[in-house]
């Protein structure tokens, strides 16, 4: 599996961490402060017990430093326990809102943008990848916190001596650039890394949709083969990555190591010639300690790599736009009333290099029906779902009742254009819920009127409970299935409808009579109907006949049938009744 283009480069940006507080503003905040309240209390301590220290060295006995101290160690532990609270609050808001924002991205996106992402790889993004990147908020708010900590401590360091600053300043340089090389290194190696985890999550899916096939075939060695085939170069990817994590781990620890003999070195010697007093001495060991807290987070840098690699990949498919994933589309205009009147202006779709649709201009007036027809790989199914804007032109516009359709709110379209598939998926739970699923919902007696109207009554009739029967426990034929389908397009109030090759598992019979039913039930309706038979073609007001992907011919099916013998032999095989 290729990742897709927006995988190119494996760094979240800023602007990413920022667009995820936003999906938990108030609980980032809050742990934020608490983490701040931390760092000063742990900044102020060393210099309390400084002066506690001298206190008792000088006999002055328990004091006001004291008293001071024990205050700013009860508040510490507060915050710290609050902390922890608001964090888990914090990260578990943020990765409801990526999940959020991933499902309405991939359930709203243009048919094919999804052919990028396959399944398994976003089953593995909504699951794995938003719950480690929704710690990345977190995990920076304590780094950035922890960076100002440590720079409080070596700025005390330097006011307690300018010896003990410079020489820590000295040995900060490289620490810094292995910090900047850790976050480098882990991010890229990380990104690798669940990338070709993603891969081998997309073959084991594509495996479980074919496995009557396979095991039909008796082929189940050879895509077990398949599925685990990335599995090598994803160890790899996974010992390049502790690989970078152990030759960093002991740089650091090395770095640290010097840094504490030089400091705490200095400062024994300041003490020795009374430059540094007593409590003086405890307070450099304090802020010593503080100041290398930086050096101390190699392995929250670590966590803060993965999180943000987990992250990049949610936000690559999820978009960084505001949390509840559809205010953008909220803010524009919903589709004006109007009769239903379709107008395709130069319309051109391409899927990768190949142009299906080109150039296609084609009228519909207002409650007329439309036949589509053409050979296999016409583009038929793509004009249909161009109609609706399931799948948004590369050039040209669709206007329905004047407005251009990738201009108005997706979901006032969603309801105003209804589809019947050649392969339905049902949704719901029951059978009277899957015809009557969609958005506004139908009433009872709507549901039932559509599914008389489809010539599904009688099948639904004889199921054990009727239209409460759940969908798991209703055996169903291709040709039932159709028929449900039907009737959850001709359930909405929708101004126009689009028929995909709804009717191709139908006896011709029951297709006539289902054709009849339909065009009765939706005869103040726009329609598209993609057309494989004669006496469907025959049926509608005009037909739009499609040789690839270009619009050869729009005429009446007998017209067309009389004069011109390309287009009879578009139904050469196919059934003429």
């Amino acid at each position: 599996m290729t990742p897709s283009a927006s995988e190119a480069s494996p760094n979240p940006s800023m602007p990413r961490l920022v667009g995820l507080a936003r999906m938990a503003p108030g609980t980032v905040a809050v742990t934020a402060a608490l983490l701040v309240v931390i760092a000063i209390a742990s900044v102020a301590i060393p210099a309390v017990s400084a002066d506690a220290v001298d206190e008792a060295v000088a006999g002055a006995g328990p004091g006001t430093a004291l008293l001071t101290l024990s205050v700013l160690l009860v508040v510490r532990v507060a915050a710290e326990a609050c902390s922890g609270i608001a964090a888990v609050a914090a990260t578990t808001r943020i990765a409801a809102g990526m999940r959020h924002r991933l499902l309405r991205a991939v359930l709203d996106a243009d048919l094919r943008g999804l052919r990028d992402h396959p399944p398994g790889d976003l089953v593995t993004r909504l699951t794995a990848n938003a719950a480690a990147g929704a710690g990345a908020v977190v995990t920076f708010v304590r780094v950035a916190v922890a960076l100002a900590t440590s720079l409080a401590g070596l700025t005390a360091l330097w006011v307690i001596d300018w010896w003990l600053g410079a020489a820590f300043t000295a040995g900060l340089i490289p620490a810094l650039f292995l910090i900047r090389l850790v976050m480098r290194r882990i991010t890229s190696t990380q990104a690798d890394y669940l990338n070709r985890l993603g891969a081998i999550a997309a073959r084991m899916l594509d495996a479980l949709a074919g496995l009557r096939t396979i095991r039909a075939c008796g082929t189940a060695l050879r895509e077990v083969d398949r599925v685990l085939r990335p599995l090598p170069d994803l160890v790899a990817a996974g010992h390049r990555t502790w690989q970078v994590q152990r030759g960093i781990s002991w740089q650091a620890e090395l770095i640290l190591a010097g840094l504490r003999v030089c400091i705490l070195a200095l400062a024994g010697f300041g003490l020795a010639v009374g430059r540094l007093s007593a409590g003086e001495l405890l307070a450099t060991a304090l802020y010593l300690a503080i100041a290398l807290s930086i050096l101390d987070q190699i392995d929250v840098l670590f966590g803060l790599g993965q999180a943000r690699a987990s992250a990049a990949r949610v936000l690559a498919v999820a978009g960084e736009g505001p949390a509840d994933g559809g205010s953008e589309a909220g803010r524009r205009p919903r589709l004006p009333g109007g009769p239903g009147e379709v107008l395709l202006e130069g319309v051109t779709v391409r899927l990768e290099s190949q142009t299906v649709l080109d150039d296609v201009h084609l009228e519909i007036p207002a409650g007329s029906s439309v036949a589509v027809v053409g050979r296999s790989g016409s583009g038929k199914t793509t004009l249909s779902q161009v109609v609706g804007g399931l799948i948004r032109p590369d050039r040209g516009r669709v206007r329905i009742d004047g407005a251009d359709t990738a201009e108005v709110d997706p979901d006032s379209l969603r309801q105003e254009v209804r589809y019947a598939f050649e392969e339905p998926v049902l949704l719901g739970g029951t059978v009277g819920e899957a015809i009557g699923y969609g958005r506004p919902r139908p009433t009872a007696e709507r549901v039932r009127q559509a599914a008389a109207r489809a010539e599904a009554s009688g099948f639904i009739e004889r199921l054990p409970a009727g239209f409460d029967t759940p969908l798991d426990r209703a055996p169903l034929s291709g040709g039932e299935r159709q028929r449900l389908g039907l009737a959850r397009a001709i359930a909405g109030d929708g101004r126009i409808l689009v028929l995909d090759d709804a009717t191709s598992s139908l006896d011709t019979v029951t297709e006539a009579q289902v054709s009849a039913a339909v065009t009765e039930a939706a005869a103040d309706r726009t329609r598209v109907v993609v057309a494989h038979r004669t006496a469907t073609a025959d049926r509608a007001d005009r037909v739009a006949w499609l040789e690839r992907g270009r619009l050869r011919a729009i005429g009446s099916h007998r017209n067309l049938w009389a004069t011109h013998p390309e287009y009879r032999a578009v139904f050469a095989d196919r059934p003429t009744a």
